[in-house]
């Protein structure tokens, strides 16, 4: 995940396996502004990245701030379809 202002970039895998590091990373962070979440450059990904991008709205939410999703992914729609949370990708 590559941050730069308010645009963070997903690049590579996202799945099980990867998401703890990104965690560490986004607990470390203070989200103090509005932010985009890029998924141009994304590859591999599971059911965690859901889990991941809630954490981020989470986290975004405590501190009054919004996020956008942008160029998410059809695969990642497709399971956010499957488990019914699809809306909150919006």
């Amino acid at each position: 995940m590559d941050i730069k202002d308010s645009v963070w970039s997903f690049e590579g895998d996202y799945t099980f396996f990867q998401i703890p590091k990104f965690l560490e990373k986004l607990y470390a962070l203070k989200i103090d502004q509005s932010i985009t979440l890029d998924f141009s450059k994304i590859q591999n990904i599971d059911t965690s990245l859901l889990s991941f991008i809630f954490e981020i709205k989470r986290k975004a939410k405590l501190a009054n701030q919004k996020v956008n999703l942008v160029k998410i992914p059809k695969n990642l729609v497709d399971l956010a379809t499957l488990y019914g949370v699809q809306k909150f990708l919006k």
